[in-house]
């Protein structure tokens, strides 16, 4: 295998990955592990393909690799739920993993101490471009006496695009539509009674549902989101009906149709990306914004909706708040971090998969 060096540091803080473990090896991967290698690399890997071998779930070519040390259970038992422990379909499985449905030249993975490392299910962690293994291997250097998974958020977003998205993409669709709604961005402050915060969405949300809709989403100028001004007028736009059975907010439907063939189209990066962002801003346009942007930023498309400006969407409200009755310490600078975290971390694995298709 070809092997390179890798670039600086890169990453911090991000949530726990969701995978499974046997419980006869918890005890070798919980969280807190002493770290067991010296060197940290990168190395080429062949492609995830319908013929990549997997017994009974796990990969198995023979090959002396790494299993991973990140556990779903947090007691280091079999406590995760609504996870994935196989892969029943090979062939859907790796034609997700082609970022946009396209194959890389070149897949890379990482390397400990000369060894591939694998996934927490036990596959090949195949990565389709050099930057985002560059800064994968540098996380990975970045552990110090002990393995600290909360420190590794592109590990984890990648770990559970190989592992649990690209094994079935649905129940993370599912949960992607359900952010549009009730989008936070769609809700807006009384223009009357709160000037200023509705002076704040406005300077910062401009334009975003209405470029969406049409580039992205490839609709007319008067299809846009159902808004909501004020408190009164969100309960009574959001409340079930017989003209909104689902409850939320009522938006045309061919812009619910839209949307859902655009998540549908996602690659298990994109839609692991787009996941992670909408979490993170409880809103599909913003996250859907930086993914979009991310990509159309490869071809010389994109706007000024990079994850600096996801950030300030995502946490408008809150940030206003803090401004009207101080910030608490421990609480309010934690979240604030998180937030960066996560939107860096879509953003960048987002882009990192387009270089490798789209240049």
């Amino acid at each position: 295998m070809r092997k390179h060096s890798f670039l600086p540091r890169f990453g911090s803080v991000a949530r726990r990955l969701s995978s499974n473990v046997t419980a006869a090896a918890a005890d070798r991967r919980i969280a807190g592990r002493r770290r067991f290698y010296k060197n940290v690399g990168i190395a080429s890997i062949a492609p995830p393909t319908a013929k990549t071998p997997i017994v009974n779930g796990s990969f198995s070519d023979g090959t002396n690799s790494v299993a991973s040390p990140i556990s779903a259970g947090v007691d280091g038992t079999q406590s995760a739920s609504g996870v994935h422990t196989s892969i029943k379909d090979t062939s859907s499985w790796s034609s997700l993993l082609n970022p946009h449905g396209k194959t890389p030249k070149e897949w890379h993975t990482i390397t400990l101490d000369g060894r591939p490392l694998r996934t927490p299910l036990g596959l090949p962690l195949t990565l389709p471009s050099i930057p985002l293994a560059l800064a994968l291997a540098s996380e990975w250097d970045a552990q110090k006496e002990h393995l600290r998974p909360a420190q590794m958020p592109l590990m984890t977003l990648c770990c559970t695009a190989i592992d649990q998205v690209a094994s079935d993409p649905q129940p993370h669709r599912m949960d992607v539509m359900r952010f549009l709604r009730n989008d936070t961005s769609c809700y807006w402050a009384d223009p009357v009674e709160d000037r200023v915060l509705h002076r704040k969405q406005t300077t910062v949300w401009k334009g975003l549902h209405k470029s969406l809709s049409q580039d992205m989403l490839a609709l007319s100028d008067d299809l846009g989101p159902a808004q909501a001004f004020g408190g009164e007028e969100a309960l009574f736009m959001s409340r079930k009906s017989e003209g909104n059975p689902l409850s939320g907010l009522p938006h045309p439907p061919i812009l619910v149709e839209r949307a859902q063939k655009f998540v549908n189209g996602l690659d298990a990066w994109n839609l692991a990306a787009l996941y992670s962002a909408c979490s993170e801003s409880k809103s599909f346009f913003i996250g859907a914004a930086l993914i979009f942007e991310a990509t159309q930023n490869i071809v010389g498309k994109g706007s000024n909706r990079d994850a600096k400006w996801a950030v300030t969407a995502a946490r408008l409200e809150e940030e206003f708040n803090i401004e009207t009755w101080g910030l608490v310490e421990g609480g309010h600078d934690y979240d604030r971090l998180n937030a960066s975290i996560q939107m860096h971390s879509a953003s960048f694995l987002a882009q990192a998969t387009a270089e490798s298709v789209l240049e």
